[in-house]
């Protein structure tokens, strides 16, 4: 069933990195403060990949409020491992998290108001993914892109190859999109600049060769 509206209901929560709350009851990462989840009816948790910043409090809110937890095979395999999962960049240990639903690319995730489509794009890890609302034209990027035009590094277990193919994909599969922009952690190549900063992304109005106009300007 299409969303029958051009709204879509998003709530932002930040504390690592980004987090979207969907209609009440689809969380879109997890690396956030559990309690600011409580009294929502939680059904799903999408996890982007498999970085610490982006899974932290997945086991906390499943326990919180039952929710099922979806997450690319390949990423899947990493779940468990401190350094593919970048918790040894936090000082932490790789979350105990076990998904209910492995992804592959091409799952729909749909209610009455919304249309989530799963769009493979590894590069910054194996199994990355966006999530491609088509009625708002929202894409929840991952970090993968950004909206001023940051693409996810790769020296985490990502392949700058894969990545320039998964921009490549999003530029042939959507046109011009409002991207939400997730990272606050250093898992990203600026613009301008090659080093990390620490940033949090609101949304933007996104052109559909920045991203890769800029990764040519950083890595030919």
């Amino acid at each position: 069933m299409k969303p029958n509206n051009n709204k879509l209901d998003v709530q932002r929560f930040s504390r690592y990195g980004n987090a979207y709350l969907i209609d009440g009851t689809v969380l879109i990462d997890a690396g956030i403060d559990p309690r600011e989840i409580a009294g929502y009816d939680l059904e799903l948790i999408i996890l982007t990949h498999c970085h610490f910043d982006h899974t932290c409090a997945a086991s906390e809110i499943i326990e919180m409020t039952g929710a099922k937890i979806a997450i690319h095979e390949e990423d899947a395999k990493l779940l468990d491992d401190d350094y593919a999962t970048a918790s040894a960049l936090f000082g932490e240990r790789a979350p105990e998290i076990s998904p209910d639903i492995l992804l592959y690319g091409g799952e729909i995730f749909e209610s009455d108001n919304f249309m989530l489509e799963v769009i493979h794009t590894p590069g910054h890890t194996p199994g990355g993914i966006c999530l491609y609302e088509s009625e708002t034209r929202s894409l929840f990027s991952g970090d993968t892109v950004f909206p001023d035009g940051g693409i996810g590094r790769c020296d985490l277990g990502g392949n700058l190859s894969d990545l320039i193919r998964s921009i490549e994909l999003l530029q042939r599969s959507i046109r011009k999109c409002c991207i939400r922009g997730i990272s606050m952690s250093p898992m990203r190549t600026s613009p301008r600049r090659s080093d990390r900063h620490w940033h949090t992304h609101e949304n933007s109005h996104y052109n559909e060769s920045l991203s890769l106009y800029y990764m040519h300007k950083l890595y030919k």
